[in-house]
């Protein structure tokens, strides 16, 4: 696989963690809009959102290795 496929894959892990982390916010919305726990939801959010971190950074850091070198 070339840098530019790892890119690739790492954008698309990138996207689909933004649209996780939308969902679990909806989610998170409509419990507390009926008044059920949201406890765990919001824990599972929290982990999304770590998890989207790590992803963020491994993009970062192969489009870093993608730059020309002066």
């Amino acid at each position: 696989m070339t840098l530019a496929d790892e890119i690739r894959v790492a954008e698309r892990h990138v996207r689909v963690g933004e649209r996780h982390i939308r969902r679990q916010r909806g989610i998170i919305s409509d419990l507390e809009a009926k008044g059920f726990p949201a406890g765990e939801a919001i824990h599972f959010l929290d982990l999304l959102e770590k998890n989207q971190r790590v992803h963020l950074e491994h993009r970062d850091r192969l489009r870093r290795l993608s730059q020309p070198v002066d």
